[in-house]
């Protein structure tokens, strides 16, 4: 790939006014994960297409991806409007501007044009797996499952991604599930086999049939591991930086610097840890909006580092985010995050491994309210076991790993809670199920909030969730997953050992 993106390089400067020669180097440099280089590529072939054309609009939609995956979330939406304001957007284009929309947190914007889409080319399977995805963020739960099953018949290759989604929109049943066709499907590479065994897992799961899931479980993360593979020296590197970078001696000095914008609520923990649900629980608020899990702080702390490394929090970012004036960093984040906002005087963000960064939150935004789920170790680590996530959470696939990590996050988490004191609110999953309405009712007025009784009905809050956790945060606060572990109590004794000698719970 290096070789293709030279010679692209070379055609580029060989015919600078070719869109085609543009559009391969910015495909090359995509190829490579040079996303600033691929995005400036394709604005060029954008720049030397035809103005109001059809090609103009396509060289824009592939903007998107890149400057999605470089952090740049609102030039990302600024050009994906551009592309819907020309008014000559092609199918393939309006999926990559849904794309875009919802990854920004606007699934509700892309739902229009991809309704649009599957009306305009109905045999179009990326149309409607695109449908398939905003409609599981909406909420709208039995159009996804159709958009996905129709975009499972029409795909020209194994859909696997389809199957994927599909699989955690409800739960199968022995008459009614895809086992047999995820049994026989051939691959093409590691995370397509990869997804089908995460996907037999979850239907193996569903029909009770324990021992045939763990096998598939073993086979989908053995295959992640290798995907994504994770250091445990690495992050304790990382978490004694933050510890040395960030005492106790730089917090707790008044900050007279006016607030800027709404007020944040930063909510962080293990995923699987019950963050979604009290997202859902101060979205009901009339005063708070939500505005999903954003990668930005830590992208834009990050780059305002300048420090080129291959590790996202190598010892050295966590020296240098440490160097950087806070209020740069709230306002570079302000400003990737303006095109969210509706108004609304507090605004969350909820990112599970935000918690990394929570005492350089406190110092970019000192009214900040931070939020710090807790939930039984065996709970959550094997509710992130048990799920194939892409791109994060590496120490996920790994009984060893997983309890490597809830380690290192405890040690980070006592470090925060020491520093920041009554600024880091502690809420036990555990306790808000089983008495919702005194915790709940504790939650918000820790955040300064008026009661308001919607938030004992988080499963009626509007807006979209595009969590692992969009199916179950829409029925009514339950205990189903409490003790869920315990099905294969005996295949995750290694885990319980670890958790056991480390001194943490894990009956």
């Amino acid at each position: 790939m290096p070789y293709a993106l030279s010679a692209a390089e070379s055609a580029a400067a060989a015919a600078p006014d070719s869109v085609e020669a543009w559009w391969v180097l910015g495909t090359a440099a995509a190829g490579v994960d040079a996303f600033q280089a691929a995005e400036e590529a394709f604005a060029e072939a954008a720049r030397h297409a035809p103005e109001g054309s059809r090609l103009r609009a396509q060289m824009q939609s592939l903007r998107g991806k890149p400057l999605m995956s470089d952090g740049r979330v609102a030039e990302a939406v600024s050009s994906a409007r551009e592309v819907i304001a020309g008014g000559q957007a092609d199918t393939a284009s309006l999926v990559r501007v849904s794309y875009t929309l919802t990854h920004a947190g606007l699934p509700a914007e892309a739902l229009p044009l991809m309704l649009e889409a599957t009306e305009r080319n109905p045999d179009h399977a990326e149309a409607w797996y695109s449908l398939g995805s905003v409609c599981r963020a909406t909420g709208d739960i039995k159009m996804a499952e159709r958009a996905f099953k129709q975009a499972i018949t029409l795909s020209p290759t194994p859909p696997v991604s389809a199957y994927f989604n599909l699989a955690y929109l409800r739960r199968w049943r022995d008459d009614d599930n895809h086992i047999p066709v995820l049994e026989t499907m051939e691959c093409r590479t590691s995370l397509e086999a990869c997804r089908v065994a995460y996907t037999l897992f979850k239907e193996y799961d569903d029909l009770g049939r324990t021992e045939d899931a763990w096998d598939c479980l073993q086979v989908g993360s053995n295959l992640a591991r290798k995907i994504e593979p994770w250091s445990a020296a690495e992050e304790a590197e990382t978490v004694a930086a933050w510890k040395t970078h960030f005492p106790a001696a730089r917090f707790g000095r008044p900050d007279g610097r006016p607030r800027q914008g709404p007020r944040r609520i930063f909510i962080v923990g293990l995923p699987r840890s019950g963050t979604t649900l009290i997202e859902r629980i101060l979205a009901a608020h009339s005063q708070v909006q939500a505005l999903g899990e954003l990668k930005t702080f830590g992208v834009v702390t990050h780059r305002m580092t300048r420090v080129t490394t291959g590790r996202r929090l190598a010892p050295e970012v966590v020296a240098a985010a440490a160097g950087l004036d806070p209020l740069d960093i709230a306002d570079a984040y302000a400003h990737e995050t303006a095109f969210l906002l509706d108004g609304r005087p507090y605004v969350i963000d909820k990112l599970p491994s935000n918690h990394e960064y929570a005492g350089l939150i406190r110092l970019a935004f000192p009214d900040a309210i931070i939020i710090g789920l807790d939930r039984h170790p065996m709970d959550a680590l094997f509710g992130s076991y048990k799920l194939l996530f892409t791109s994060a959470y590496g120490w996920s696939y790994d009984q060893d790993d997983l309890a490597e990590h809830y380690r290192h996050f405890r040690d980070l988490m006592g470090h925060w809670k020491s520093v920041l004191g009554d600024g880091l609110i502690e809420v036990s999953l555990e306790a808000l199920i089983a008495d919702p309405d005194t915790e709940i009712r504790r939650l918000v007025a820790a955040c300064g909030l008026p009661f308001e009784d919607a938030c004992l009905r988080p499963h009626e809050a509007r807006g979209a969730v595009s969590t692992a956790s969009a199916v179950q945060v829409r029925k009514p606060i339950n205990a189903e997953g409490v003790g869920a572990w315990k099905r294969y109590e005996a295949q995750l004794s290694p885990l319980r050992e670890r958790l056991r000698a480390m001194g943490f719970r894990a009956d």
